[in-house]
C-alpha cells in the first residue's frame, strides 16, 4: 500500500520511550516515607498456535502486549500486536519490515516479502513480520468510520472552489464521527507510538539491533525510528521513501507533479505508440463519457485512477499496454464491432481494478488518523484551490484530485492525538548508514522525496533504478539494484554513494 490517494476516493486515498522507573523514595526526617513509584512497563510476547495454512511452513505466531499509549505506558490500559516470526538457521539477529500504507499488514504481505528474499539473507537473519496498531490482527481497530466519496463533474470544466469546500466540509464530518465512535482507539495510532512498539518487539525478541527495510509509509517508520533509537538499528533500508521535513500540504500538493512523469517515463520505458494514444483518450474523455457493455460509465476519473494503478508495478506494463490500445480502440474505432469489443476488454479489466480499490477501502481510517497525527499542519481550501488552478493549468483537469491527502485532516485537532513525529530536515549519523532505494518516476512517492530524505543521512547512499515502480528491491529483475542491497544487508558493505540502474522489463524473480 501507499499514501498516494486515489480518484474514486479522493482521499485513499520526541520524547523518549517514555518507560519510566523511575528513582525509589526517600525518607525525610519526621516526614512519612514516599512509596516507591511504579515499576516501568515490560512488554510481554506470547504465542500461540497459527491459523490453519499459515505460511511459510515453520513460522512461528505471537502476539505482543504494549502500553495503549506509550506516553503513559504505566496506567494500566494496554493493546497488543500480531507478529510474525520465521527463525533462521543461523540467528544472527532480526530483519523485519513494514510494507506501506499507513495501513499495510505485515502478517498479511509476509507471506510474499519472504518468498523473494535470497536464501542467505533467510539463513542468516530470523523474519519478522508485525502489523502496526490499528491494522489487521493487532488491538485497536477503527469501527464505524467512513470517507465520503467525492468527485468533480465527469466532464467539462471544475469548479475548484467548490470541489474543495464540499470535500472539507464532508471529510471534517466523517472525521469528527470516526473519533466519537473510537475513543479507546483513534487517539492512540500514530506513528510515535508504532516505533515504540517496534522497539519493544526488538527487546522481547532479544535483538540488539534492528535490520530495516521500510517500504513506502514504512520509510516513514524507519525515518523516525533512527532519529528516536539510532543505536539500534544495523542495517537500513528504505524504499520508495516520504519526504524529510513531511507535511500534509506537501505530500497533497507536491504529488500531482510526480503523476505526470510517471504517465511520461512509461511510454519512453515500455511502450513509445503509447504517448499520443494517452493523450486522445485523455482529450476524448474530457468531453464525454464512455459507455462500457456491460453497463457501466468510464469517466476520466476512472481513467487517472486505473491507469496510474497498474503502473505501480513494472510486472504489469504489458497489461497496460493492452489496456490502453483497448481503450483507444474503443474510442476511435471504425466500426461498431471493433470498438465493442475493445471496450468489453476495457470492461473487464475496469472491474477488476474496481474491486481492487474497493478491497482496500478498509484502510483508508487509518491512512487519515495516522497520517494526521504525525503531521500537525492543516491546509486551508484556499491553499488547495490555488494550488489546483497551478497543477490544471500545467498539467490538465485529473490530477488535482490527486492532492486528496492536502485535505484528509479536516476536522482532526491534533491536540486529540497522538504526538507529532520528528520528520525535519535535521542530519542523522547512524553507524552504518542507510541505503536508499528509487525510482525514477515512482507512481507513489516521487523520487525527489527519497533524494531529499536520503540527503538528512549523513553518508547514505542511493540506488536509482528507471522504472514507475513503487517499491523495487526485489520486486524486478535488476541486478544492479538488487545484489548491492542483498551485499549491504549481509556485509554492511555500502553501495556507491550514488548508483543508477537501467530499466530491466519484467517482475520479480522467486529466489527459492
Amino acid at each position: 500500500m501507499d499514501i498516494s490517494t486515489t480518484t474514486r476516493r479522493w482521499v485513499t486515498a520526541a520524547a523518549a520511550s517514555a518507560l519510566l522507573a523511575g528513582l525509589a523514595g526517600v525518607t525525610a526526617p519526621a516526614a512519612p516515607a514516599v512509596s516507591p513509584a511504579a515499576p516501568a512497563f515490560t512488554p510481554k510476547l506470547t504465542s500461540y498456535k497459527c491459523p490453519p495454512k499459515t505460511l511459510p511452513a515453520g513460522v512461528q505466531c505471537a502476539r505482543l502486549t504494549v502500553p495503549l499509549d506509550w506516553q503513559t505506558p504505566t496506567d494500566g490500559r494496554t493493546t497488543t500486536i500480531d507478529v510474525r516470526v520465521m527463525r533462521s538457521k543461523e540467528g544472527r539477529g532480526g530483519f523485519t519490515f513494514n510494507p506501506g500504507g499507513p495501513g499495510g499488514s505485515g502478517i498479511d504481505s509476509f507471506p510474499g516479502v519472504y518468498s523473494l528474499l535470497p536464501d542467505e539473507i533467510v539463513s542468516r537473519f530470523d523474519f519478522v513480520g508485525w502489523d502496526p496498531r490499528g491494522v489487521g490482527g493487532s488491538g485497536l481497530k477503527l469501527k464505524g468510520c467512513s470517507l465520503p466519496t467525492f468527485l468533480p463533474p465527469d466532464i467539462g470544466p471544475v469548479e475548484w472552489q467548490a470541489f474543495w469546500q464540499d470535500a472539507f466540509e464532508k471529510a471534517g464530518a466523517a472525521n469528527a464521527a470516526c473519533v466519537a465512535a473510537n475513543p479507546d482507539a483513534a487517539p492512540y495510532l500514530g506513528t510515535w507510538q508504532v516505533i515504540r512498539d517496534l522497539d519493544a518487539l526488538r527487546a522481547a525478541l532479544g535483538y540488539s539491533q534492528w535490520n530495516y527495510w521500510g517500504m513506502s509509509y514504512g520509510t516513514r517508520i524507519g525515518n523516525v525510528y533512527a532519529r528516536t533509537f539510532p543505536n539500534r538499528l544495523r542495517a537500513t533500508i528504505l524504499d520508495g521513501s516520504l519526504p524529510a521535513d513531511e507535511s500534509i500540504y506537501r505530500l497533497g500538493t507536491s504529488f500531482p507533479v510526480n503523476l505526470q512523469v510517471t504517465t511520461e517515463l512509461y511510454p519512453a520505458l515500455a511502450a513509445p505508440d503509447a504517448a499520443r494514444k494517452i493523450r486522445i483518450i485523455e482529450n476524448h474523455l474530457n468531453s464525454a463519457v464512455l459507455p462500457l457493455p456491460d453497463g457501466t460509465k468510464y469517466t476520466r476519473w476512472d481513467w487517472a485512477e486505473q491507469y496510474r494503478t497498474l503502473l505501480r508495478s513494472q510486472n504489469d506494463y504489458g497489461g497496460t499496454r493492452v489496456y490502453v490500445d483497448s481503450l483507444y480502440t474503443g474510442i476511435t474505432g471504425k466500426t461498431p464491432g471493433e470498438r465493442g469489443k475493445a471496450l468489453k476488454f476495457v470492461a473487464s479489466i475496469s472491474e477488476q481494478l474496481r474491486k481492487a480499490a474497493k478491497a482496500n477501502e478498509a484502510i483508508y481510517p487509518v491512512l487519515a488518523l495516522v497520517n494526521c497525527s504525525d503531521l500537525h499542519d492543516r491546509p486551508t481550501v484556499e491553499q488547495l484551490v490555488t494550488a489546483s488552478q497551478m497543477v490544471e493549468g500545467n498539467y490538465g483537469v485529473t490530477l488535482p484530485v490527486f492532492m486528496g491527502n492536502a485535505a484528509v485532516c479536516a476536522g482532526l485537532d491534533p491536540a486529540g492525538l497522538s504526538p507529532a513525529v520528528p520528520t525535519g530536515p535535521s542530519t542523522v549519523a547512524l553507524k552504518n548508514p542507510p541505503v536508499f532505494v528509487l525510482t525514477t518516476g515512482d507512481v507513489a512517492t516521487p523520487w525527489v522525496w527519497g533524494r531529499g530524505l536520503a540527503n538528512t543521512f549523513a553518508r547514505s547512499s542511493t540506488i536509482t533504478y528507471d522504472s514507475t515502480q513503487h517499491v523495487a528491491y526485489l520486486s524486478t529483475p535488476s541486478a544492479c539494484l538488487n545484489d548491492p542491497v542483498t551485499e549491504y544487508l549481509l556485509t554492511l558493505t555500502m553501495p556507491p554513494r550514488v548508483l543508477g540502474c537501467p530499466f530491466v522489463p519484467g517482475g520479480p524473480t522467486p529466489v527459492r
